[in-house]
């Protein structure tokens, strides 16, 4: 008698949910990069007011320029928008049926995204500065890759079921 193998099929990784979820990251990330630029122009317009020279503090090697403060003024805000707006509309169904630790949970996009700015960063100094490429090119490819590693680090670690617990399902 012949053995029968039984096989359990495996789901792509972009399945039809995981594609939904993609594509409303990757809105949610265009509207951050939107706000991204209007935070950093607005730290700029405040910090040019107030402080006279550019170089605000050095210290050994580090210099600090308000271009800096202000890119990490308009990073923070950004990433307070990004998680609350992926938390209840791009994994909305994920927040329904599962009860996350809100503080950890932001402790994982936050790391994520750190991530992805270095990954970011990285990309427009390989691309700009080294190969000598257009700059905005180099913004462009730098965005792209980091809103792809960040959407799957999020959804496979952020905001997965498996890292919370289950809701009681309790009907009326």
């Amino acid at each position: 008698m012949e053995r029968e193998e039984i096989r359990e099929e495996k789901e792509p990784f972009m399945n039809k949910e995981r594609r939904a979820r993609a594509i409303k990251f990757l809105i949610v990330s265009m509207g951050g990069l939107g706000l991204n630029e209007l935070f950093a122009f607005l730290s700029l317009l405040v910090l040019d007011t107030t402080i006279e020279q550019d170089l605000v503090i050095s210290f050994w090697i580090i210099e600090i320029h308000k271009v800096i403060i202000a890119g990490a003024v308009a990073i923070v805000f950004v990433m307070f928008y990004n998680y609350f707006i992926n938390k209840f509309w791009t994994y909305r169904k994920q927040e329904k049926d599962t009860k996350f630790n809100n503080y950890r949970q932001f402790f994982k996009f936050a790391i994520v995204g750190a991530v992805g700015a270095v990954i970011n960063l990285s990309l427009i100094q390989l691309f700009a500065v080294v190969i000598g490429w257009n700059e905005y090119l180099a913004f462009a490819i730098g965005f792209i890759v980091s809103v792809i590693s960040n959407f799957i680090f999020n959804d496979i670690w952020t905001f997965n079921p498996k890292f919370g617990k289950k809701k009681d399902m309790v009907k009326d």
